[in-house]
């Protein structure tokens, strides 16, 4: 009898987190929702819920918040506030709670520099991207830095896939600067063309080709839109370093 309550009791608690997690996830895809209708468009270039694989040699994390999704944006200036959690000293663009103003009426976005003061090969922080006007929202973003040094002179990269768009992340392994370019089929997949180098289109006028320049030790992320319900695997990109001019 007492084997059997345990088992029920199992079955409820794992029924009601099961449920939990739908209503959160239902509850912020609402409330994205509602802000979007008022025409409010408050987001990050830094992938959102996501553990994030670096090359990490002590240097700053970049990224940036943004006023606009795709090509529209928030009419408003939007006040907003960017704070850091780790197990070691991190700093918002020199401070240790960054408090700024992104423009309205334009696409508007400012660069948002981290600084770690440690000399760990992995740590975990999580990034918090606060609205405070005019209306309220958190983007919150884990990320695990890590140091790989005996993969030095090579690249590599992966595709990742979010709800309605995914990113292409290429890391430059090699002690220098280099571009690499990048070839797919663009059928129902479109690239964000803002930030890369545009190198050829297809007969409907879509980007399929285009350079990317990525600092030494450093990882950048393309931002891709899949039109189709289709799945979207790292093989369909050939990329490889850009032929010398």
């Amino acid at each position: 009898m007492k084997k059997a309550l345990i088992v029920i009791s199992l079955i409820v608690l794992s029924f009601v987190i099961v449920n939990v997690t739908k209503a959160l996830y239902s509850s912020n895809f609402l409330w994205d929702y509602y802000l979007n209708s008022k025409g409010f468009y408050f987001e990050t270039d830094y992938d959102k819920s996501i553990t994030v694989y670096n090359f990490w040699d002590g240097k700053d994390i970049g990224f940036k918040v943004l006023n606009y999704n795709i090509d529209k944006y928030t009419e408003d200036d939007i006040s907003y506030e960017v704070s850091c959690i780790s197990d070691v000293s991190c700093k918002i663009n020199g401070q240790d709670l960054y408090k700024s103003t992104l423009n309205g009426g334009e696409k508007s976005f400012e660069n948002i520099s981290i600084s770690l003061d440690t000399q760990d090969k992995d740590i975990e922080i999580e990034i918090v991207i606060k609205s405070i006007s005019p209306y309220k929202k958190t983007i919150k973003n884990k990320v695990l830095l890590h140091k790989e040094e005996n993969i030095v002179g090579s690249f590599d990269y992966n595709f990742i896939e979010y709800d309605n768009y995914g990113t292409l992340n290429i890391s430059n392994y090699y002690n220098q600067d280099k571009c690499f370019n990048v070839k797919w089929d663009s059928t129902n997949l479109k690239v964000e063309p803002t930030l890369i180098d545009v190198v050829s289109s297809d007969a409907e006028g879509y980007i399929n080709e285009f350079t990317k320049d990525v600092l030494k030790n450093e990882t950048v992320s393309i931002k891709f839109y899949n039109q189709s319900s289709n799945p979207i695997s790292k093989d369909i990109f050939k990329i490889s370093e850009c032929l010398e001019s």
